[in-house]
Order: structure tokens, then sequence, then C-alpha cells
């Protein structure tokens, strides 16, 4: 394990050096600011050791090139420094620090807080190379519903942003409901281009610039596929051109979510046979409870195993509705997610194409979809916290065991 200690006391790195090299790591110094970060590049440190105050800059400076840094934003840094002030602390950790170690110190001490730090790189380096063997197979979640006005498509928006959000992970939210199409219009956007495109184009003549070209991009990192403006020829839409687009997109996205239309189209279809999770969403009344027990028959008709199907139950009206407990009797199954009604800000998200969970995160509705976007996540990326932790993932870790207890 390399080890990069910048400090302008000498004494310490002879304090220390002595020790780490026998349990085998192999150290670097510099004695300034400048010469750390030319070492960083040229020695590339597993862990770094820096003093807070340096002849040129500070400790902090030095953090924040790091973690602003795409190739060493992960290397963990321990502050060694005899600055004591909580004010200080709090700020380390606050850029990104992984450890606070005042001077003078015990070589032993420092030498078992590096082992705790080598362990976490290991781990994260394990976690990197399990997600490149995953990049080419995305969480897809598909939403669907046999009945309008569930909230489909505002769940959706919702829910992709808060992947991105959380994750800062490339997210794609792909619109195929042809003809109520609303993913551009809640997001408040006039799009480039639409699959409209495709109408009058064979499947051997698309290529990647034309599914490229499709790509829109939302102020909050979300890019997204706006259904066609106007009605269309779904007949263009099969599932051999479903497999070609997912084929593309499946190598450039980390999360895909789709919103659907309210039927069993070829297009339908193939959004559902790509999904990691299917989300059945449901309002709480008769005519939902019906079309849900249908869709959940043709799933099994599909062979689409019961365990990627999940059920939620979005209060959309303030009545209660049918009571929960019926529901889940007469489906025969719990509810797997429950999205609570929020009545003002809801509306004013969908007049003013402003999602709620950007808008208004503080909001239950808003807690419940970013929770629910964690939970859908891939299990190797909660396994080991982010590098540099996204306000969404503090938010969402902070109340983790609260959520988990309710969901």
């Amino acid at each position: 394990m390399r080890v990069l200690m910048i400090d302008d006391e000498p004494v310490f790195y002879k304090m220390a050096s002595s020790l780490l090299k026998k349990k085998g790591y192999e150290l670097e110094y510099a004695k300034n600011g400048k010469d750390g970060l030319a070492a960083i590049s040229a020695f590339k440190p597993e862990i770094i050791i820096v003093d807070m105050r340096l002849p040129d800059l500070s400790g902090f400076d030095i953090l924040q090139s790091l973690r602003s840094d795409p190739l060493y934003h992960h290397i963990p840094v321990i502050f060694l420094t005899s600055v004591n002030t909580l004010e200080d602390k709090l700020k380390a950790f606050e850029l990104g620090a992984d450890d606070y170690l005042i001077k003078p110190f015990e070589p032993e001490e420092l030498a078992a807080r590096l082992d705790i730090l080598a362990r976490r790189a290991k781990a994260l380096q394990i976690t990197s190379e399990l997600e490149s063997s995953l990049k080419t197979y995305p969480t897809v979640v598909t939403l669907h519903s046999l009945r309008g006005g569930s909230g489909v498509s505002n769940l959706a928006v919702n829910l992709a942003i808060s992947f991105y959000q959380i994750w800062k992970k490339p997210t794609l939210l792909l619109d195929t409901a042809f003809f109520a199409g609303q993913i551009a219009m809640l997001l408040n956007k006039t799009p480039g281009n639409t699959l409209g495109k495709f109408a009058d184009f064979q499947l051997a003549e698309l290529d990647d610039k034309m599914i490229d070209d499709l790509i829109n991009k939302h102020e909050s990192g979300v890019h997204f596929i706006a259904a066609p403006r106007f009605p269309v020829a779904t007949d263009v839409f099969t599932i051999d051109f479903w497999n070609l687009i997912f084929e593309k997109l499946n190598q450039n996205y980390s999360f895909i979510v789709i919103d659907t239309s309210h039927d069993f189209s070829d297009t339908v279809i193939s959004t559902l046979m790509v999904a990691s999770t299917i989300l059945l969403v449901m309002a709480p009344e008769m005519g939902s409870l019906r079309v849900a027990v249908s869709a959940l028959k043709i799933y099994d008709q599909l062979s689409i195993p019961a365990e990627n199907v999940k059920l939620v139950l979005n209060r959309t009206f303030p009545n209660p509705g049918i009571d929960k407990a019926q529901l889940e009797k007469a489906i025969g199954r719990s509810f797997d997610y429950e999205i609570p009604y929020e009545p003002v800000e809801v509306l004013r998200s969908i007049n003013l194409g402003k999602p709620f969970v950007v808008d208004h995160p503080e909001l239950p509705i808003s807690k419940k979809v970013e929770d629910m976007s964690y939970g859908l996540s891939a299990d190797v990326l909660k396994y080991i916290p982010p590098p540099v932790p996204s306000k969404a993932w503090k938010r969402v870790t902070s109340r983790l065991p609260a959520a988990a207890k309710k969901t």
C-alpha cells in the first residue's frame, strides 16, 4: 500500500516512517503542498496523510483539489495536524476527509488508523471492479399501470432524478407512453427530438448517431427521451426495435427509468422484459384494484418473476379510498412502497414542470421517493459509501433505518 505524507516538519515523517515501513507500507514524502500535488500524479498513492498548515497551500486546498479530480477523488485522506478546533475538524470531514489525528501522535495509533483506511480502500477497489463488471447491466425500472390517473409519469420523473441525485451516475428517463407522453412537460422542456423521429425509418437504418440525437438533457443532470409529440403508427416500435435501442442505451447509463402506456402493446412488453424491477402503480380505488389484479396475471403469463414486480400504492387523492389492508387482501400480497398524498406541491410540480424532489426534498413524498430510489439501486452501490457522498445520499442514509421499517 503506497502512502504519501505531506508535511513541512520532517521530524513527523521520521517518527512514522520506521514503523510503517516495517508494516509493509511504501512511503513517499513531500514538504509542501505543491510538491505534494506533484507527488500524487507521479507516486499515485493509495492513502494520503496531510498537514493542515503548509507553507504554500492549506490541507483544505489539497483535499478540495483531490475531491474535485475524477482520477484521485477516491483516495482516502487523513489529516495529521496540531490544529485541534471543532470548526476545522468539521470542515475537514465536510470536504471529504476520512480521518483526523492530532499532533503529537503515537506512531502505533497512526499505523492502526492507516490499516483501517487501507482495508476500506481495498473494499472500494473491489466495489469499483464489481461496478465495472456490471457496467453493461444498468438498473432498469419500468413503471406500469393499466389505469390512467395513477400518477405514474410524475413518479417516474421524480424517481429518475432521485437516482441521479443520490449516486451522480448517468441516468436516463424514457417516455414510451406514445399517446399521452408527459415526461417533457413534467420537466418543463421542449425536446429537440422525440421517438417520433423513427416513425419513417426501417430498423436496419438506425445507427448510434440517430439514437444519440434523441437524448435531451435536463438541468437536474438527468437525460431523457421524449414520446412523440403527435400520434404515430405504433407498429414501427416492434420488440426488435426496442431490443436494439436498449442494447445501445445499456452501454451508457447506470439507471434507466421507463414510463409506459396503460396497455400491453409490444412496446410495453419490451420495457417489462428488460426491467430489473417493475413498479406496478395503483391508487386506492376499485378500478385501480381490478386492473392491478389483471396486470399481475399477465405478468405471470409472460413468465416475469414475481420478485421482479413491486407494488406501489400511490395516494393521489385526499380521502383514504379503499383501506390498504383490504387492497392487500384482494391482491394477495403486500405493498412494497406507499407514496403519501401531497396536494399542493405535486399539483404545482405538474403545472410548472418543477419536480418536487428538486424543489422540496424535505416533503414526506420526496423522502419516500428518494428512499425508493435508494432501495431499488444495485447492492454493489449500497455496499460502501461513495467517496464523495451527495446531499441526497446523506439524506437517505441518515433516515435509512426508519425508511427500511416503513417500506
